[in-house]
């Protein structure tokens, strides 16, 4: 289970491993997910993370923790309990998703 000591120190440390400006994702039990730019306020029960909106026309972009701010992705904030998490997401890759027309492999 998610915590307090996670995001408080746990979740740092893992994005440095990560190379400092990795995707972070949350992922909840409800099935939704939040793409994180930062984090805004940790406490006992839940986490506040500034979050990037997920839109159609940017399905295939994928923002980085801690990123400077861009004009393409717009932002909101997010008050998450950590009950709710199931799972959270490092990904370091540097290359940017590549969206294919149809439904061939390449």
């Amino acid at each position: 289970m998610f915590d307090h000591e996670y995001f408080a120190g746990t979740l740092q440390r893992d994005v440095e491993l990560a190379g400092g400006h990795p995707i972070v994702e949350i992922q909840l039990s409800s099935g939704h997910s939040h793409r994180v730019r930062q984090l805004v306020d940790v406490t006992t029960g839940y986490v506040t993370v500034r979050a990037y909106l997920a839109r159609a026309d940017l399905a295939h972009h994928r923002p980085r923790f801690g990123e400077v701010e861009s004009s393409s992705h717009e932002t909101f904030y997010a008050v998450i309990a950590y009950e709710s998490i199931v799972a959270i997401i490092l990904d370091p890759s540097q290359e940017q998703a590549r969206g294919r027309p149809g439904f061939a492999a390449g």
